[in-house]
């Protein structure tokens, strides 16, 4: 395993364990193989989940418990690092699509370094080497993602400047549907008092539930069209569609798009909790990495030009 500098080792933030919300967890995750036999041990495995202390089990105990035909009977393996906090599952996917076939990505055609690994090259290095510029590129870079250490032994440095949105940690993770283990952080929200009128254009909202969001200060009545909201806090961005955060134009409290969505999901209420994805099912085109409420601020603007 290379080296890394300490000075970016000490930089990640140290957590003991964080706790999510189930359905609302997305994440997809490296495994490196423990296998004592040399022709699987340091081998990796990248995949999709909801669940990363469920879905480790299923990988050590073989397909015919839920886990993936490539991994079975190669381990035991260990999650060792995890990118979590995308919108919704399909973003996911293709993130775990282009992860694992780099050399088939259109996203990654700019990184012809990629296609294959190095002569010598570590599988992990590799992966990493993958991921680092993944998480440079469009649409990735404009999410606010968090990539968390699950292993301390597999901690390093990143070599590229990372998006300042996204955020670097080290901890487990655990999925559950206790408000109590939650704390109340996440779980059901608190009732807003909607506004009658979007705050920024002043029309009426149709259809509030598909297109209206607000702050995520509940003490906030902040309420605007997706649209609306989408275009402020773009701000000095031309071009780009998705906005990564901003301020409330109400009461100023520091706003992350992702957040919004979630927290409009919630108001909503609880989506089923989806399964984990075996590489039998289907592929995820690499088409665009947007969920449905990106699509509609993105078909929006096509029509108002």
């Amino acid at each position: 395993m290379n080296s890394y500098d300490t000075q970016d080792k000490a930089s990640v933030e140290r957590e003991d364990e964080t706790t999510a919300w189930k359905g609302h967890f997305y994440g997809v995750y490296l495994l490196c193989s423990q296998s004592l036999d040399p022709r699987y041990r340091g081998k990796c495995y990248v995949g999709f989940t909801v669940n990363p202390q469920r879905r480790i089990r299923q990988h050590n105990r073989g397909c015919d418990f839920g886990g993936a035909k490539k991994t079975s009977r190669k381990g035991p393996w260990q999650m060792v690092m995890i990118v979590h906090g995308f919108p919704n599952n399909i973003v996911a996917l293709q993130f775990e699509w282009a992860w694992q076939q780099p050399s088939l990505s259109t996203r990654l055609k700019i990184f012809p370094e990629l296609k294959r690994k190095k002569p010598r090259e570590a599988h992990f290095d590799y992966n990493f080497r993958i991921l680092s510029r993944m998480l440079c590129v469009g649409p990735w870079n404009r999410l606010t993602l968090t990539v968390r250490w699950l292993e301390t032994d597999y901690e390093r440095g990143f070599e590229v400047s990372l998006p300042k949105q996204i955020e670097i940690v080290s901890g487990k993770v655990t999925v559950t549907a206790s408000q109590r283990k939650i704390g109340g952080t996440v779980g059901a929200p608190t009732p807003v008092a909607w506004a009658p009128e979007c705050h920024l254009c002043m029309q009426g909202i149709d259809q509030p539930e598909r297109s209206r969001l607000g702050c995520t200060n509940v003490t906030c009545r902040l309420t605007c069209h997706m649209l609306c909201l989408a275009n402020y806090l773009l701000g000095d961005e031309p071009g780009h569609y998705i906005p990564v955060g901003g301020e409330c134009p109400l009461c100023e409290t520091r706003l992350s798009w992702s957040g919004l969505l979630q927290r409009k999901r919630l108001l909503l209420g609880l989506p089923e909790e989806l399964q984990d994805r075996d590489e039998a099912e289907e592929d995820p085109s690499d088409g665009p990495d947007v969920d449905s409420d990106v699509e509609e601020i993105e078909s929006e603007c096509e029509s108002n030009n």
